[in-house]
């Protein structure tokens, strides 16, 4: 008979990063009232402003403030032992074995990386978090500031995470600078025409033609901004009417050959079916153009970017193609309000109006696929 090694270690739950392991049943009280009866604990619970998480080794929920619990789903029950993605709605907490902190896109989670940086450091850790929640059919992009700070209590190493949410002045501030970007380089152009049309060196004509597209192009943004604010604050209804999916590329296709580096991609329109849908045109040619517009910003010169439409089941999928792949490091951040790749004053919207409008408008499903034949980016919706 072998004996047993009494030192060898079980098993570590799975996860693709992150501990998994929890604490259950009595350990999880034990340390839940050593938190509760700790002055230091409940000075910061009660004291601090802003919303005040106190977590075990395991990331766990121990005790919150009443803040908290104001922005907690109540049908989801005590936060007691639960991690904080999964208390606020994180999309990417079912993506991991063992909940929150363990899928692949937590590796670039602020809230995740600050807790285990305060554990591993002892000191107390200044950061922020983007997260991407989930509310019923609801996706909201959600800004943090957070400081993660070493507690001990007993024989307990517990850390006092304060999060401040950023959102409302994050999304002001994006939205204002990318309208004042995008109306900025539309004004320009048509100044530079109309100073031509005063010079009369061209035909009158062919300026004015050039200034009434401007001038459209002015208004479908003007009107985008203005549906992107609705949306956000709940205030945009869908205006459905039947159309074919074939003129819903079309405009997309005459809308994505007024980008600047169009020119320099061929773009390229399946033949789709015939039957008609009942949606919303303007907002889902929105998306599509987003989706369009990311992918001609996305390829190189000469590469092709294809739209085409398809039957899926009961459903209806758009999608946009196009040859390049996205980075394993960006892909968990990709709809996030504020993430941009292109590293651009106010730019960092455009994937996430497509979840916007696609989901929380159009109750459609927003996505994206990529690997070595590209990546394609879609929407599937309704007939």
């Amino acid at each position: 008979m072998v004996p047993q090694d009494s030192s060898r270690q079980e098993p570590r739950a799975p996860t693709h990063f992150a501990p998994a392991e929890r604490a259950e049943g009595e350990e999880l009280r034990l340390e839940a009232e050593a938190c509760l009866s700790h002055p230091v604990a409940n000075f910061l619970m009660h004291a601090l402003d802003g919303l005040v998480l106190i977590l075990d080794v395991h990331r766990q929920v121990l005790a919150t403030n009443d803040r908290v619990m104001d922005v907690v789903d109540p049908e989801d029950g005590s936060p007691l032992g639960r991690r904080t993605g999964e208390i606020f709605g994180c999309v990417h907490v079912p993506e991991g074995p063992g909940g929150c902190g363990t899928s692949q896109s937590c590796a670039h989670c602020g809230a995740v990386l600050a807790v285990l940086e305060a554990q591993r450091t002892g000191e107390a850790v200044h950061s922020e978090c983007l997260l991407t929640l989930r509310h019923g059919d609801l996706i909201e992009s959600a800004e943090f500031e957070i400081v993660a700070s070493p507690l001990e209590v007993g024989p307990y190493r517990f850390i006092a995470v304060v999060l401040h949410d950023l959102s409302a002045v994050k999304r002001r501030d994006a939205l204002e600078r990318l309208f004042y970007h995008d109306v900025a380089n539309l004004m320009q152009g048509i100044r530079g025409w109309a100073d031509l049309l005063a010079s009369g060196v061209n035909s009158s004509k062919s300026v004015a033609q050039k200034l009434a597209h401007l001038t459209d192009l002015l208004d479908r943004e003007l009107k985008s901004h203005r549906a992107m604010a609705q949306a956000e604050h709940g205030e945009l209804e869908p205006r459905v009417r039947t159309i074919l999916p074939m003129e819903i590329l079309r405009d997309v296709g005459d809308l994505l050959d007024r980008h600047t580096l169009a020119g320099e991609r061929n773009v390229e329109i399946l033949l789709s079916q015939e039957e008609a849908i009942h949606t919303d045109p303007e907002l889902l040619s929105r998306v599509l153009l987003n989706m369009a517009v990311n992918a001609v910003e996305a390829s190189l010169t000469g590469e092709t970017i294809t739209l085409s439409a398809h039957r899926e089941g009961p459903y209806l999928r758009f999608q946009v193609h196009n040859p390049g792949e996205i980075p394993e490091a960006i892909r968990s951040r990709i709809f996030q309000r504020s993430f941009s790749t292109k590293g651009t004053v106010g730019r960092g919207l455009g994937t996430y109006a497509m979840k916007l409008f696609g989901e929380g408008i159009l109750h459609g499903q927003v996505g994206f696929d990529t690997g070595q034949d590209g990546t394609t980016f879609w929407i599937r919706i309704s007939h």
